[in-house]
């Protein structure tokens, strides 16, 4: 066996034990704890439960098994497993996005989201992504990204969208749960909202988001991410969909400038003053230029 179905392997092992436990977590109320802050955020904006922790815990389990060095680079800290020296591979991963709705209760958008890079070239070689709630899992890779639903054993070869403007069909998502994210993101995107109103209104925003927007970016659902201040462990556990579906993550300029956005190791705790991810660069410039119309 190489070493890519090796960590094909301990991911594939990783998601169906997460998908099946987490649901049987939340029927026993437990896992909702808080056992810390997230680095780099207020504990109005996030914190880690214990939820989080399991999550994070099972997928070492399934690394140790691979059996190469890996440093796993967490929200909420860095593991290096596999002995001493430098790793082979590194792994990106919210080990459970969502955790806010799920220390309420809320049965809604959990998701574990994780990326492998091969640490000589700091490329992404896999992706993974655990819809929870819908029970649904995706995997990513050279090939592209495909949706499998466990309980029947369909397969799917999915794409993102292909539209390169704003239209009644766009579905612009955004990560609005918390006062402070909604005051700031309607305040900096009231031009466009005011464009989608007069022009596109049977567009729709999805108040949801953060590393679970990649997955949806590379299978079309929605067709542009747009956040202010976002933090960098939002976005690196997504990555690899980008990679695998050729999505566009960009960082933005105040005067509208894209730039690639790119994963730097130890610098997790840090934020993207602006950032968009996009079906396409078109539709990335299309959606900045209406923020700053």
């Amino acid at each position: 066996m190489d070493d890519i179905a090796k960590l094909r392997k301990s991911l594939d092992g990783y998601m169906r034990e997460v998908l099946r436990v987490v649901p049987q977590l939340h029927v026993q109320g437990k896992g909702r704890e808080v056992l810390g802050l997230v680095s780099g955020r207020s504990e109005a904006e996030d914190v880690e439960i214990g939820v989080d922790r399991m999550c994070e815990d099972i997928l070492e389990k399934w690394l140790i098994r691979a059996g190469f060095r890996i440093d796993l680079h967490s929200e909420h800290s860095l593991r290096h497993i596999g002995g001493d020296g430098l790793p082979k591979y590194l792994v990106t991963c919210d080990p459970f996005d969502g955790s806010t709705h799920f220390m309420r209760g809320i049965p809604g958008e959990w998701w574990s989201v994780l990326t492998f890079w091969e640490a000589s070239t700091m490329q992404p070689i896999l992706a993974g992504a655990a819809d929870i709630g819908r029970q649904e899992l995706y995997f990513a890779d050279e090939k592209g990204v495909v949706v499998e639903t466990p309980v029947t054993g369909k397969k799917v070869k999915v794409f993102p969208a292909e539209y390169s403007t704003l239209g009644d069909y766009s579905v612009i998502a955004a990560y609005l749960m918390t006062p402070a994210n909604l005051k700031v993101w309607t305040k900096r995107t009231s031009k466009m909202l005011s464009i989608m109103h007069k022009n596109f209104p049977k567009a729709r925003l999805w108040s949801d988001g953060g590393a679970c927007s990649y997955p949806w970016l590379s299978r079309g659902l929605i067709h542009a991410y747009v956040m202010f201040d976002e933090p960098r462990t939002e976005v690196d556990p997504g990555l690899g969909f980008a990679w695998a579906a050729n999505v566009g993550v960009y960082s933005v300029d105040e005067k509208g400038m894209l730039s690639d956005y790119q994963f730097q190791p130890g610098k997790s705790s840090r934020r993207v003053p602006w950032l968009v991810a996009a079906c396409n660069v078109e539709m990335a410039k299309a959606v900045v230029a209406a923020i700053l119309a």
